[in-house]
């Protein structure tokens, strides 16, 4: 009888003492907020995500059948044949977006391997001999930066890559404060000229 009154108290004792792990949602909540004050966004991601959306709205073709390319953009007075580290930033970023969207985007600079060397792996490559001849691409995403007082406009187009017909447009304007948050420099020291 002792066992029995004995087994049952302890039964009743540990169902009673369970508590609800209220205080570790609340943690587990400020730590997704710090965790978002740590970590912010680049100024030039929503301007991406902008452009992106852009190009779904105002499509004239049904994007789940193009194969699309992103270029890097070029300065509109270029020869373009040139992109800055902030062109080709926004060009990753576009890419990002527009996968984000559904669209069916072309990584054309993967190659068909893994280089491995004493400074990491590599299956990325911007050596044209080392790329696909050919790829599936139908469409491309094309853009010009071109710079005005306080930032940069933002102009990219999806064109057909063989008819040349414009499939899409967009435009942002990039302000100066969010195009000055890009690190052109891989984090060296910066020299600058005495005053």
């Amino acid at each position: 009888m002792k066992v029995f009154i004995t087994t049952l108290l302890t039964l009743a004792l540990s169902t009673a003492c369970t508590v609800l792990p209220a205080k570790q949602t609340v943690a587990h909540d400020n730590a997704e907020e710090k965790s978002s004050d740590v970590y912010q966004q680049p100024g030039s991601a929503k301007f991406t995500a902008e452009l992106a959306q852009q190009l779904v709205d105002n499509a004239s073709i049904k994007l789940e059948e193009a194969q699309v390319g992103v270029t890097h953009l070029v300065g509109v007075t270029s020869q373009y044949d040139e992109s800055s580290a902030l062109s080709q930033v926004l060009s990753e970023q576009l890419m990002l977006e527009l996968h984000r969207r559904n669209w069916n985007v072309m990584d054309f600079k993967t190659t068909d391997f893994i280089r491995v060397t004493s400074n990491g792996d590599f299956a990325l490559s911007r050596d044209y001999l080392e790329l696909d001849e050919i790829m599936p691409i139908s469409h491309v995403v094309v853009g010009t930066l071109s710079r005005h007082r306080d930032g940069i406009m933002v102009n990219t187009r999806l064109v057909d890559i063989n008819s040349k017909k414009v499939a899409s447009v967009a435009q942002v304007f990039l302000p100066e404060s969010a195009v000055r948050q890009l690190d052109e420099n891989d984090g060296q020291p910066l020299l600058r000229k005495a005053p």
